[in-house]
């Protein structure tokens, strides 16, 4: 059996639940031989690296990190180089999802779902091309959403206006890195079974996918096989949005 991750390093942001906690998942039984699984929950970055790491042989390694602090991102990409010494993949799965209608909207609201959704998202990319440059390779994946495709299901309009700039983003950033070997993907997924959604309702007939589901994708991006992919965004939302 093809490993496509064997002797490879990863980090996995928002690594522990839901999308990013089944992408290290697929990346471990790939054959990754690292990943450092970065959240805001710590004891669920810990529990989830101890599952894969005794059902995989992958040495995964959790990390605090918020998003949101600058400082913190730079942190967490010291400790993954001080741990394994290099960077093969980056995804980039920590945000949140708002539902708040427009008029309890505020500026200070919108700031803290940018900070997170799309400006996290760029120092953590920022942070992994410095790293891969040098080495003029690797992978970056990004999430964005269906929502910035179709306006939102029933997400706030700042999520929506944050997972359209991480689509945007994901074009200028494979731009810039062409030259460099690293390509740079994403993923905009539908209404996933996630402990993002599952305290929401959402209309009847919504059609729900499973976090594997997304997390198939992301590793073929993160693959060789999508070597000569750059600045896609791939759709998995099982036919909610089409184009």
């Amino acid at each position: 059996m093809t490993l496509p991750f064997k002797e490879q390093f990863a980090v996995v942001t928002g690594a522990g639940s839901g999308i990013g906690k089944e992408t290290v998942r697929v990346l471990a039984e790939r054959g990754a031989r690292g990943i450092v699984l970065a959240d805001l929950n710590l004891d669920s970055a810990s529990h989830v690296a101890s599952d894969i790491a005794a059902t995989t042989g992958c040495v995964c390694v959790p990390c605090q990190l918020d998003v949101a602090q600058p400082a913190s991102i730079e942190a967490m990409f010291r400790f993954a180089i001080e741990r394994f010494g290099s960077l093969d993949v980056l995804v980039n799965g920590a945000g949140i999802c708002t539902y708040l209608p427009v008029e309890e909207l505020d500026a200070q609201k919108w700031e803290r779902v940018m900070d997170i959704n799309l400006r996290g998202s760029y120092l953590c990319a920022r942070e992994a091309i410095r790293l891969m440059k040098p080495r003029r390779r690797g992978k970056i994946v990004n999430i964005a959403s269906v929502a910035a495709r179709i306006g939102g299901v029933a997400s706030g309009v700042d999520y929506v206006a944050s997972k359209g700039g991480v689509l945007s983003m994901t074009y200028a950033l494979a731009k810039a890195c062409i030259p460099f070997g690293i390509n740079v993907n994403g993923v905009a997924p539908g209404v996933i079974d996630t402990p993002l959604i599952t305290a929401h309702s959402y209309p009847e007939g919504t059609i729900i996918g499973h976090p594997r589901d997304v997390a198939n994708v992301i590793a073929f991006l993160a693959s060789e096989d999508a070597r000569h992919v750059q600045g896609c965004t791939i759709d998995v939302n099982g036919g909610l949005y089409m184009h």
